[in-house]
């Protein structure tokens, strides 16, 4: 029998990207923005704020933003507690 792990894990992603910060934090930040390289969202870059990421396929991933420094820090939670996960 498999038992499911209830552990929290972390993704740190680290990226050398030529671009200014205030161009690639509009592109992390941006509602229309994130729908064009992830999914459509409900994001603000507000700490406490509940979001839903939503792939066209119908799956939703409930989020959460934890941390917000413009151009420096975005940390937000991605799991899968909604009634229709991904």
């Amino acid at each position: 029998m498999n038992e499911t792990s209830t552990e929290t894990r972390s993704v740190v992603v680290e990226r050398e990207i030529a671009h200014p910060p205030e161009k690639i934090w509009r592109a992390l930040t941006q509602p229309h923005l994130i729908e064009e390289w992830l999914m459509k969202n409900d994001f603000a870059p507000v700490v406490g704020h509940r979001f839903n990421l939503r792939g066209e396929w119908g799956g939703v991933l409930d989020c959460e933003g934890l941390a917000i420094k413009p151009n420096e820090t975005l940390s937000y939670t991605w799991n899968f507690a909604h009634d229709d996960a991904a």
